[in-house]
């Protein structure tokens, strides 16, 4: 986890449907959950408080957040707790799933498939395929059956984007 902080993976795939939410009447800022956060999603700010100017509260960066709930189980104060995901999320099986499954939540998968960009033709079908799998699910289907393609009619229909 902290080789993919320093290296930048930016945008992890989740690996659980829960995110941390501070509980700010509970929170008294001691920090504990920022240092036990595997991949820095928490952060001390502010906590805007005219009589205690130099009080600080927790924060959760979601984007970035794992959702290991490590933070809560640190939090001696009770000023923590999990909640649901707004949308599901499915946790990889191995890291060619993690990469593929990274490569949907970014919208890049034609770029993946068709990887090198020098080539013309790569360039080409990664374009025409990242259209394809933009399209409602009626037009995917029928595009598919034009290209005739299997491959295609496989990933069109066990991949959700």
């Amino acid at each position: 986890m902290i080789a993919a902080r320093k290296f930048g993976i930016l945008n992890p795939v989740h690996t659980s449907n829960f995110l941390p939410v501070v509980d700010e009447t509970q929170c008294n800022g001691c920090g504990k959950c920022v240092s036990a956060c595997p991949v820095e999603a928490m952060t001390l700010v502010s906590a805007n408080d005219p009589h205690h100017p130099k009080m600080k509260k927790a924060k959760v960066d979601e984007d970035i957040c794992l959702g290991c709930g490590v933070c809560v189980r640190t939090c001696s104060h009770e000023g923590l707790s999990l909640r649901l995901r707004e949308k599901r999320v499915i946790t990889p099986l191995n890291s060619l799933h993690r990469t593929v499954v990274m490569a949907i939540e970014r919208g890049g998968l034609q770029d993946l498939i068709f990887d090198n960009r020098v080539l013309w033709n790569h360039r080409a079908l990664a374009a025409v395929f990242g259209v394809i799998l933009r399209l409602p699910p009626i037009r995917q289907f029928m595009a598919s059956r034009q290209v005739k393609s299997r491959y295609m009619e496989y990933l069109i229909t066990h991949i959700k984007v």
